[in-house]
């Protein structure tokens, strides 16, 4: 019997995970844009709020999974229950799932790991009512490596330019582009993971063809984390001993933020050892090289630059090393939930120069979530009292927040077409055989790196495809 055809645009972390649960029982093709981690041939244009980041998303085999080391946090069950239309019951065993396929380790191991922690941060007089555990396993991961995808599926390499739309409102192809020629890709089901800034785009393209009511919502609902660091502290508790905590039998690290409430959007702050506590005009905006590191570990010049960033030394010797040095100084890193806009924040539109289509991506803080933010800070800063000798506030954090490159919400889950893209089972309103799995899927996160949560969609998502397929075959075989 002809097995279903699957095919998925993009090779990210939630085409990866899908692509490796399906080929059980689908043929599996994968379309990929990018022949490389980054790439200028398809550049993102920030207006609004201006980004720091880069690059912005992960092209090429294993999408960003090349670049940087995937912190793994669960979404809290307050967001799920505020934002989501399924409760987080729905994925606690694909978060296991996902878990134990991303790190190696069983996420049980680590649950039990924060319970510890937790109860140490309280014995050293540190607040501990919101401290989620995020967990960093002992090597990164490049996904599309790690499950040994190169043979065992189709691989095209291209951009898809548009859909072969059937009259009933089916999908019956995709339009692939690369290098000045044009194929179609035929198939059964369709997924796209393209990521939060690319799938709504795709999405949008469609709308031309199908102007469905959930195609109105692509592209709106953008959310992702800012982030960056606010100021410093000095504490007379020996926090060095805790801050990066070595789960034993894992080789992984768990860090604990400290999490606070405002405006309705959770604010998280990591305490970050610093070489030293007060910083002059010239080191008042704390940078990290340590992203640069990851990407290119083999450039001499990203070793130098540790010298000017003695704080990412700490952290190297800490993460890679197990030496803890003592120290009292450490600087605030704040990662915050945003509020998500139903203004339209991701699209394309093409360069009058050359012709070739750009991103587009509106983020904007608005004065009232920065007054959100800054009171934030100061809860935080009053919540660790007990335990700090000094502190202070950079007079201008505000213009050193960037983005956490956690694209989200511009094609998310929802109970209808009038709210949202997709329904419950990640398949896009209206559209019997399009579905969607990525962070773009994610209608709120909380201050939780969404790497994790889109392992565990695209586990679940893959159940749901096998019980279709089976059920077809079924009937088939009746």
């Amino acid at each position: 019997m002809t097995r279903p055809r699957a095919i998925i645009v993009g090779a990210g972390l939630g085409g990866c995970v899908l692509a490796q649960a399906l080929l059980e029982s689908h043929d599996v093709t994968i379309i990929e844009r990018g022949a490389a981690s980054s790439g200028a041939q398809f550049p993102i244009i920030d207006v609004g709020q201006p980004a720091i980041t880069d690059p912005h998303i992960g092209s090429g085999l294993g999408g960003s999974t090349q670049l940087w080391h995937n912190g793994l946090i669960e979404i809290e069950d307050e967001i799920f229950s505020t934002h989501w239309p399924i409760q987080k019951a729905e994925l606690h065993r694909h978060y296991e799932q996902a878990f134990l396929l991303l790190s190696h380790v069983p996420v049980e191991r680590v649950r039990a790991a924060i319970i510890t922690l937790r109860r140490k941060y309280q014995e050293l007089g540190l607040p501990s009512a919101m401290l989620p555990g995020l967990f960093y396993p002992r090597w990164p991961m490049n996904v599309w490596e790690e499950f040994g995808l190169e043979p065992r599926v189709n691989l095209v390499r291209g951009n898809v330019a548009g859909f072969r739309v059937s009259q009933a409102g089916s999908i019956l192809g995709l339009t692939v582009n690369a290098e000045g020629q044009s194929q179609d890709v035929p198939g059964d089901l369709f997924i796209l993971s393209a990521g939060g800034l690319g799938s709504p785009i795709l999405l949008q393209k469609l709308s031309s063809d199908l102007p469905l009511p959930a195609l109105h919502h692509a592209g709106r609902h953008y959310e992702d984390h800012p982030m960056g660091f606010v100021g410093e502290v000095e504490v007379k508790v020996p926090l060095y001993r805790l801050w990066n905590y070595f789960v034993k039998g894992t080789g992984g690290n768990l860090r604990m933020p400290l999490v606070v409430t405002q405006g309705g959007m959770h604010v998280s702050f990591q305490l970050r050892p610093a070489a030293t506590y007060y910083r002059d005009s010239r080191r008042q905006r704390v940078g990290s090289v340590l992203n640069e590191l990851r990407q290119n570990p083999w450039n001499p010049v990203n070793y130098a630059k540790l010298f000017a960033h003695w704080d990412d030394v700490l952290d190297i010797l800490s993460f890679k090393f197990g030496i803890r040095l003592p120290t009292k100084h450490y600087t605030l890193l704040m990662t915050a939930q945003m509020p998500a806009s139903d203004e339209m924040s991701v699209w394309s539109e093409l360069d009058q120069a050359n012709g070739r289509e750009v991103a587009i991506r509106h983020w904007q803080l608005t004065d009232e979530y920065q007054r959100d933010l800054s009171a934030a800070i100061c809860e935080v800063l009053e919540r660790l009292g007990p335990v700090i000798t000094r502190s202070r506030v950079f007079p201008d954090w505000i213009t050193a927040i960037h983005t956490g490159a956690h694209h989200s919400g511009t094609a998310r889950l929802s109970a209808s077409a009038d709210s949202g893209v997709c329904n419950a089972d990640c398949r896009v309103h209206g559209v019997s055989n399009l579905f969607v799995c990525d962070g773009s899927l994610i209608p709120a996160s909380g201050i939780a790196n969404t790497g994790l949560t889109i392992g565990a969609l695209a586990l679940r998502l893959a159940g749901h495809l096998r019980q279709l397929a089976n059920s077809q075959s079924r009937e088939c075989v009746e």
